[in-house]
């Protein structure tokens, strides 16, 4: 497959900040005088970036003193409570240096995706990483898509994104590229399966060998 460039989805794909995530709502909501979700609950909410996920736990009414809530508490934890997932230390080396272009669209602040790549010391194998508060709407419109594309002077049908959610399909969708899903996310793979047309591989190191690089 001649791709010249992958666009990476971030939670589920790259990072496991399933547990981070979790840990902001549950002081969040009990900040405001509600019972936390449970883990599953937090799970089936993220993707669609901190407004929608807080707005969703508490409502309308509390939405901005709860994501003012959020930021805080994540800001503080997200480093302790966020971890490379299997085989993607490995396998990003690997994409680089067969001439891949990498980057990341996220619906993830651009301020804690940065922070936290830093972190895992992963970050210099991306070109270009990109937040919802870096382009005009989030995913699934493709404007983050859409700006990586241009920054790295390649085009949709040399670009293929990879993500762990039908969500990821839709934003691949709507921007014109290939998908493929990893099931490193919230859902399992035989859902994914069933749930979406595009390829779904069990784990993150499959990726070389469905682009046919071994």
């Amino acid at each position: 497959m001649n791709y010249r460039g992958i666009i990476f989805d971030m939670d589920g794909t790259l990072v496991d900040s399933f547990h981070a995530i979790h840990g902001s709502l549950a002081e969040t909501m009990k900040q405001v005088g509600l019972t936390p979700w449970n883990l599953e609950k937090t799970k089936q909410h993220v993707g669609r970036g901190i407004g929608y996920l807080v707005e969703s736990a508490v409502g309308a009414t509390r939405k901005e003193e709860a994501v003012k809530i959020f930021r805080q508490d994540y800001g503080e934890t997200c480093l302790a409570r966020t971890f490379l997932l299997p085989e993607v230390s490995e396998t990003l080396p690997l994409l680089r240096a067969s001439g891949l272009r990498l980057a990341v669209a996220t619906n993830k602040a651009l301020a804690f995706t940065e922070k936290i790549l830093t972190h895992l010391e992963v970050d210099r194998y991306f070109e270009c990483v990109l937040g919802p508060d870096a382009v005009a709407r989030p995913k699934p419109h493709p404007d983050m898509v859409d700006t990586i594309l241009a920054r790295l002077e390649i085009t949709k049908q040399e670009c293929l994104y990879v993500g762990d959610m039908p969500l990821d399909v839709e934003t691949a969708s709507r921007a014109g590229l290939d998908c493929l899903l990893v099931a490193t996310g919230p859902y399992p793979y035989p859902t994914l399966q069933r749930e979406v047309s595009v390829p779904v591989l069990k784990a993150f190191a499959e990726i070389p060998h469905f682009l046919q690089m071994e």
